[in-house]
Protein backbone atom coordinates (compact mmCIF):
# COMPACT_ATOMS: atom_id res chain seq x y z
CA UNK A 1 0.00 0.00 0.00
CA UNK A 2 3.16 1.96 0.70
CA UNK A 3 4.18 1.78 -2.45
CA UNK A 4 0.82 2.54 -4.53
CA UNK A 5 1.42 6.08 -2.23
CA UNK A 6 5.12 6.65 -2.67
CA UNK A 7 3.92 6.03 -6.75
CA UNK A 8 1.20 8.08 -6.72
CA UNK A 9 2.91 11.27 -4.98
CA UNK A 10 6.03 10.75 -7.65
CA UNK A 11 3.13 11.00 -10.51
CA UNK A 12 1.19 14.07 -8.97
CA UNK A 13 4.54 15.94 -8.76
CA UNK A 14 5.84 14.94 -11.85
CA UNK A 15 2.50 16.60 -13.05
CA UNK A 16 2.82 19.61 -11.14
CA UNK A 17 6.04 20.14 -12.42
CA UNK A 18 5.18 19.56 -16.37
CA UNK A 19 2.32 21.89 -15.77
CA UNK A 20 5.12 24.57 -14.03
CA UNK A 21 7.33 24.66 -16.58
CA UNK A 22 4.85 25.16 -19.41
CA UNK A 23 3.39 27.91 -17.66
CA UNK A 24 7.18 29.02 -17.43
CA UNK A 25 7.68 28.53 -20.96
CA UNK A 26 4.56 30.15 -22.08
CA UNK A 27 5.66 33.49 -20.18
CA UNK A 28 8.73 33.69 -21.34
CA UNK A 29 7.54 33.35 -25.11
CA UNK A 30 5.37 36.22 -24.14
CA UNK A 31 8.40 38.24 -22.95
CA UNK A 32 10.27 37.66 -26.44
CA UNK A 33 7.02 38.48 -28.16
CA UNK A 34 6.47 41.71 -26.44
CA UNK A 35 10.61 42.79 -27.32
CA UNK A 36 9.41 42.98 -30.93
CA UNK A 37 7.97 46.26 -31.41
CA UNK A 38 5.04 47.21 -33.26
CA UNK A 39 4.79 49.35 -36.27
CA UNK A 40 1.90 51.62 -37.52
CA UNK A 41 3.01 51.44 -40.81
CA UNK A 42 4.89 49.35 -43.01
CA UNK A 43 7.48 52.48 -43.53
CA UNK A 44 8.39 51.79 -39.59
CA UNK A 45 8.91 48.32 -39.80
CA UNK A 46 10.82 48.24 -42.84
CA UNK A 47 13.35 50.97 -41.24
CA UNK A 48 13.62 48.99 -37.97
CA UNK A 49 14.36 45.66 -40.38
CA UNK A 50 17.08 48.23 -41.98
CA UNK A 51 18.60 49.45 -39.19
CA UNK A 52 19.28 45.84 -37.18
CA UNK A 53 20.42 43.95 -39.92
CA UNK A 54 23.17 42.34 -37.93
CA UNK A 55 27.00 41.02 -39.59
CA UNK A 56 25.72 37.77 -39.01
CA UNK A 57 22.34 38.00 -41.37
CA UNK A 58 25.08 38.88 -44.14
CA UNK A 59 27.48 36.39 -43.60
CA UNK A 60 30.30 38.77 -42.58
CA UNK A 61 33.47 37.26 -40.62
CA UNK A 62 34.95 40.88 -39.02
CA UNK A 63 37.11 40.20 -36.43
CA UNK A 64 36.42 41.63 -32.95
CA UNK A 65 39.78 43.52 -33.01
CA UNK A 66 38.33 46.15 -35.64
CA UNK A 67 35.50 48.76 -35.87
CA UNK A 68 33.98 47.96 -39.49
CA UNK A 69 31.16 49.50 -40.66
CA UNK A 70 28.94 46.78 -43.10
CA UNK A 71 26.19 48.61 -43.54
CA UNK A 72 24.33 53.12 -43.37
CA UNK A 73 21.11 53.93 -43.17
CA UNK A 74 20.13 57.29 -44.59
CA UNK A 75 17.59 58.95 -43.76
CA UNK A 76 17.18 62.27 -45.02
CA UNK A 77 13.82 64.91 -44.43
CA UNK A 78 12.78 66.20 -47.72
CA UNK A 79 10.12 68.10 -46.44
CA UNK A 80 7.93 66.19 -44.31
CA UNK A 81 8.55 63.02 -46.31
CA UNK A 82 11.65 61.02 -45.20
CA UNK A 83 13.71 59.05 -47.60
CA UNK A 84 15.47 55.92 -45.80
CA UNK A 85 17.95 54.54 -47.52
CA UNK A 86 19.45 51.31 -46.67
CA UNK A 87 22.86 49.67 -48.01
CA UNK A 88 25.10 46.88 -46.85
CA UNK A 89 28.89 46.36 -47.85
CA UNK A 90 27.44 43.29 -49.69
CA UNK A 91 25.44 45.18 -51.79
CA UNK A 92 21.91 44.69 -51.27
CA UNK A 93 20.33 48.30 -50.98
CA UNK A 94 16.59 49.61 -50.71
CA UNK A 95 14.70 52.94 -50.43
CA UNK A 96 11.85 53.20 -48.52
CA UNK A 97 10.13 56.71 -48.11
CA UNK A 98 7.65 57.58 -45.08
CA UNK A 99 4.70 58.58 -46.90
CA UNK A 100 4.91 54.44 -47.80
CA UNK A 101 6.52 53.74 -51.26
CA UNK A 102 9.33 51.91 -51.37
CA UNK A 103 12.15 49.76 -53.71
CA UNK A 104 13.12 47.20 -52.56
CA UNK A 105 15.98 44.58 -53.80
CA UNK A 106 17.85 47.29 -55.72
CA UNK A 107 20.79 45.42 -54.97
CA UNK A 108 20.00 42.66 -57.30
CA UNK A 109 21.14 44.93 -60.18
CA UNK A 110 24.95 44.89 -60.50
CA UNK A 111 25.21 48.79 -60.99
CA UNK A 112 23.55 49.03 -57.88
CA UNK A 113 24.97 46.61 -56.05
CA UNK A 114 28.35 48.55 -56.71
CA UNK A 115 27.28 51.54 -55.94
CA UNK A 116 25.74 50.46 -52.09
CA UNK A 117 29.16 48.50 -51.27
CA UNK A 118 31.06 51.56 -52.21
CA UNK A 119 28.99 54.14 -50.45
CA UNK A 120 29.26 51.61 -47.34
CA UNK A 121 33.16 51.51 -48.11
CA UNK A 122 33.13 55.34 -48.12
CA UNK A 123 30.94 55.33 -44.79
CA UNK A 124 34.13 53.53 -42.70
CA UNK A 125 35.88 57.02 -43.54
CA UNK A 126 33.31 59.13 -41.64
CA UNK A 127 32.69 56.65 -38.20
CA UNK A 128 35.10 59.21 -36.08
CA UNK A 129 32.80 61.52 -36.99
CA UNK A 130 29.69 59.49 -35.45
CA UNK A 131 28.79 58.99 -32.10
CA UNK A 132 27.31 55.11 -30.63
CA UNK A 133 23.93 55.61 -30.61
CA UNK A 134 21.25 53.54 -28.92
CA UNK A 135 18.01 54.91 -30.33
CA UNK A 136 17.17 55.16 -33.84
CA UNK A 137 15.32 57.80 -34.21
CA UNK A 138 14.12 59.94 -37.40
CA UNK A 139 16.12 63.13 -38.06
CA UNK A 140 15.10 66.57 -37.46
CA UNK A 141 13.11 68.65 -39.96
CA UNK A 142 15.67 70.36 -42.37
CA UNK A 143 18.33 67.49 -42.03
CA UNK A 144 19.78 64.04 -42.98
CA UNK A 145 21.31 61.43 -40.36
CA UNK A 146 23.25 58.53 -41.15
CA UNK A 147 23.03 55.32 -38.82
CA UNK A 148 26.55 53.43 -39.57
CA UNK A 149 26.18 50.17 -39.11
CA UNK A 150 29.43 48.63 -37.20
CA UNK A 151 30.05 45.03 -35.37
CA UNK A 152 30.37 47.11 -32.19
CA UNK A 153 26.73 48.51 -32.30
CA UNK A 154 25.71 51.53 -34.00
CA UNK A 155 27.10 55.45 -34.70
CA UNK A 156 25.41 58.46 -36.00
CA UNK A 157 25.42 61.66 -36.81
CA UNK A 158 22.80 64.43 -38.15
CA UNK A 159 23.71 66.99 -40.23
CA UNK A 160 21.95 70.76 -41.81
CA UNK A 161 20.50 70.23 -45.36
CA UNK A 162 21.82 73.44 -45.42
CA UNK A 163 25.52 72.73 -44.97
CA UNK A 164 25.38 69.63 -47.39
CA UNK A 165 23.67 72.26 -50.13
CA UNK A 166 26.53 74.68 -49.35
CA UNK A 167 29.51 72.25 -49.25
CA UNK A 168 30.42 73.36 -45.78
CA UNK A 169 29.19 70.09 -44.26
CA UNK A 170 32.02 67.21 -43.83
CA UNK A 171 29.30 65.07 -44.26
CA UNK A 172 29.20 66.04 -48.18
CA UNK A 173 31.12 62.98 -49.41
CA UNK A 174 29.03 60.28 -47.50
CA UNK A 175 25.42 61.97 -48.63
CA UNK A 176 27.24 62.44 -52.21
CA UNK A 177 27.58 58.70 -51.97
CA UNK A 178 24.26 57.73 -50.91
CA UNK A 179 22.85 60.15 -53.53
CA UNK A 180 24.75 57.70 -56.18
CA UNK A 181 22.62 54.93 -54.62
CA UNK A 182 19.14 56.28 -54.70
CA UNK A 183 20.08 57.88 -58.39
CA UNK A 184 20.86 54.61 -59.29
CA UNK A 185 18.00 52.83 -57.94
CA UNK A 186 15.52 55.45 -59.41
CA UNK A 187 16.84 54.43 -62.85
CA UNK A 188 15.44 51.25 -62.43
CA UNK A 189 17.91 49.43 -60.13
CA UNK A 190 15.32 47.86 -57.41
CA UNK A 191 11.65 46.21 -57.76
CA UNK A 192 8.71 48.31 -56.35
Amino acid sequence: MNLIYIVAIILQAGILVYFISRILKSRSNKKKASDIPVFATEYERTRYTALHVTQQQLNLDIPQSVTKVYGVVMDWDMNGVVLTLSAYITGAANVALSNGASVMGGGKNPAVAEQASEFVQVAQNYLLRAVPVSDTILPAIGTVKFYLLTNRGIYSAQELLSAIDDQTSPWVGLFFRGNMVVNEIKNGGGQG
